[in-house]
């Protein structure tokens, strides 16, 4: 294998690795965005369950986290030059997607206050950049 193919497996391995870590947040904190989304939209916070609440906003710190670990390490990997301007305009759209999430993170308040204003417009900033997102992962696998 020549030093070309090595970079592009090892970018390659990178991607799918960051893949798999954001699909696992997912699968956790989607659930409980549904949750939150609908005490928005009903207005029922003061209902919900403090300790369900609190969970949640535990969730989304400990998601928040992990992806701005997954944009570090897209980053840091090393895109082949025929990929170099995919890979740039990806790492802008998670990084613009990750700062979104840290804008859903600091709307739920403690005491089960959220910010209904900053929830709605980081729910679109995600949505938004994760389509970005996905359109240069898919750009990146026909490339490959």
């Amino acid at each position: 294998m020549n030093q070309a193919q090595l970079k592009a497996m090892k970018y390659g391995q990178a991607i799918n690795d960051a893949i798999a870590v954001i699909e696992k947040q997912q699968d956790i904190l989607n659930p409980e965005f549904e949750v939150i989304k609908k005490e928005v939209e009903a207005g029922t916070f003061a209902e919900m369950d403090e300790t369900e609440y609190e969970k949640i906003r535990k969730d989304f710190s400990a998601g928040t986290k992990e992806y701005k670990t997954v944009l570090q390490n897209l980053e840091d990997a090393k895109a082949p030059a025929r990929m170099m301007g995919t890979h740039m305009s990806l790492v802008n759209s998670f990084r613009s997607y990750v700062e979104g999430c840290t804008e859903m993170t600091k709307s739920l308040g403690k005491g089960r206050k959220v910010n209904k204003k900053k929830f709605g417009e980081s729910e679109a900033t995600q949505d938004k950049y994760m389509d970005k997102f996905s359109y240069q992962i898919q750009k990146l696998t026909q490339n490959m």
